[in-house]
């Protein structure tokens, strides 16, 4: 039966699990995964592992040789610019070590959960309520402590882990700090949430050891910051990409603003009438807009009558760009978006990390925002260990996981927002807490997920979704059955399902969106525009 199901097939029904690539039910899968991940291994990761650690070698061999000390000695022509890329190699290998031991240190100051919320709507006034709430947006709670055993303590069975165990899980979770550092009042707290995880699981508290170690467990803000150094050359890339992007992005009619240390966006306003509202994209972990090429083609072309801007997050997109803009200023500086078009209320869009900005404006902006799209969504149901133990901790055992591990999660400044700026409390959207609409009071928002998520557990997050009340109406999700995290991409089946889904929805009878030209007259068209209004001085 699933044989015969279209890839990326939309199910509105509950979806079923695919198979799992850890699962021993199938053993064909594990073979072929294997192999995948030794192949990007030997002839991706590896050429470029050997081009960093290659380097410093290969100069101290040229070096000699030119010194007569090393074989024929080679012509100085042939010889200075390999000298030369093999010296700017090993200055940024050095760099490379200076930065990370900068960027590793842990915040002093971490927020907390009753400040860094207090401007919602539905702001907790105590972390022990918020830790009601969570319990009570998980599907099946006692599964769900029984697993955290399994899950964050690297398969301790629940009934080994002691109090002290739970001290340090929970000072961590609740309050991203060491059980240490607490004050006496949250340790009181915390004594609480323990005790009610061992009464919802029916455990005997077992014996604390007072000279043995806490069991170690799974904590991304606290534990040790995990990078591998990667030559220039990738960066040169990845920046050759965003510019080839922002001129693209130009010839579309987008001009570049700026927002805030670390934040950027593009604008253009709608083509033709009537104006439908504006349209709000953020993109995720990668390498910037250039990656999402096939998604904004598809938004652009269609939605001629919409303005569109496109929020960019550089220091997630290996632009070597450390400025990490709080949440705060994130806000503000979307804000400052938003008034600097007159724009009122807007459709947001993001994908993957781009949710968690989206997250923060339906929760801090409600007012912003007419509705929200969420794509590989990383903002529900967070207090599961998913996220950061599939993009930080999980050993690679595919290829697309490999090329993840390498290209993503170990990269220093991407490694550097994921371990010490990513607060889940801060970013976590809960069902009731999305935009509803102002007249029917329906959820204002749309959810896409993929069954086969490398980051999410999909299926988790639906059941999260689905179970959950939400009032007048529940809530659009989307499984797209086969699909991996961002495979969409890739399917012109899936971007219209995205593209039609953004619609004006203030309107009786919305116009139904249809993309109007073809690449090559769309840029035939925006190339004559730029003759006739001679705007060479501001389209570059």
């Amino acid at each position: 039966d699933s044989k015969n199901k279209p890839r990326g097939k939309e199910v509105t029904s509950t979806p079923r699990a695919g198979p799992s690539l850890e699962s021993h039910e199938y053993p064909i899968i594990q073979v072929l995964g294997l192999l995948t991940s030794y192949a990007c291994l030997v002839f991706v990761v590896g050429p470029v592992r050997v081009i960093v650690y290659g380097t410093p070698l290969a100069l101290v061999c040229l070096i000699a040789n030119q010194l007569g000390m090393m074989g024929t000695v080679l012509a100085k022509p042939s010889a200075l610019p390999w000298i030369v890329y093999c010296a700017s190699e090993t200055l940024f290998t050095l760099w490379y070590v200076h930065t990370k031991q900068r960027l590793a240190r842990p915040k002093v100051f971490p927020p907390q959960i009753h400040h860094d919320q207090s401007f919602r709507r539905h702001a907790p006034p105590s972390v022990p309520l918020f830790f009601d709430n969570l319990l009570r947006h998980t599907p099946n709670v006692q599964t769900f402590v029984e697993e955290v055993a399994y899950t964050w303590f690297y398969h301790t069975p629940f009934d080994q882990l002691t109090r002290p165990d739970l001290h340090t899980w929970l000072a961590y979770l609740l309050y991203s700090n060491e059980w240490r550092h607490l004050s006496p009042l949250d340790r009181r707290d915390v004594n609480q949430m323990v005790d009610r995880l061992y009464d919802l699981t029916n455990v005997r508290e077992p014996p604390s050891q007072t000279s043995s170690k806490p069991t170690h467990c799974i904590r991304h803000t606290l534990d040790p910051f995990e990078s591998t150094a990667r030559p220039w050359l990738v960066y040169a890339v990845t920046i050759g990409m965003d510019a080839i992007m922002g001129v693209f992005l130009r010839l579309a009619g987008f001009q570049r603003h700026p927002l805030t240390r670390g934040l950027r966006y593009w604008h253009r306003d709608a083509m033709t009438s009537p104006v439908a509202e504006p349209l709000v994209f953020v993109h995720g972990i990668g390498a910037g807009l250039m990656l999402y090429l096939p998604l904004l083609w598809s938004l652009v072309t269609t939605h001629q009558n919409r303005p569109i801007l496109l929020v960019e997050t550089p220091y997630v997109s290996m632009q070597l760009v450390e400025d990490v803009p709080s949440k705060k200023d994130t806000l503000v500086g979307l804000q400052a978006m938003l008034a600097n078009h007159d724009i009122q209320r807007a459709h947001w869009m993001g994908h993957s990390l781009g949710t968690a900005i989206c997250s923060w404006v339906c929760q801090e902006l409600p007012h912003t925002v007419s509705h929200a799209t969420f794509i590989d969504p990383i903002v529900f149901f967070l207090w599961k260990r998913d996220v950061a133990y599939n993009f930080l901790y999980r050993p690679p055992t595919t290829g697309i996981q490999v090329l993840l591990w390498y290209f993503a999660s170990t990269e220093v400044h991407i490694v550097h927002v994921m371990r010490r700026h990513f607060w889940w409390y801060s970013i976590v959207c809960f069902p009731e807490h999305l935009p509803r609409h102002p007249v029917t009071n329906h959820v204002a928002a749309s959810v896409f997920l993929s069954s086969h998520d490398v980051i999410i557990n999909a299926l988790d997050v639906h059941e999260h979704l689905s179970t959950r009340d939400q009032g007048s109406s529940k809530m659009e999700v989307v499984w797209w059955d086969g699909f991996t995290h961002g495979e969409m991409l890739l399917h012109s089946h899936a971007l219209t399902s995205v593209t039609s889904n953004v619609k004006c929805r203030d309107v009786t009878n919305p116009i139904k969106h249809v993309a109007k030209w073809n690449w090559a007259d769309y840029i035939v068209n925006r190339l004559d525009l730029i003759r006739q209004q001679d705007v060479a001085n501001t389209w570059w």
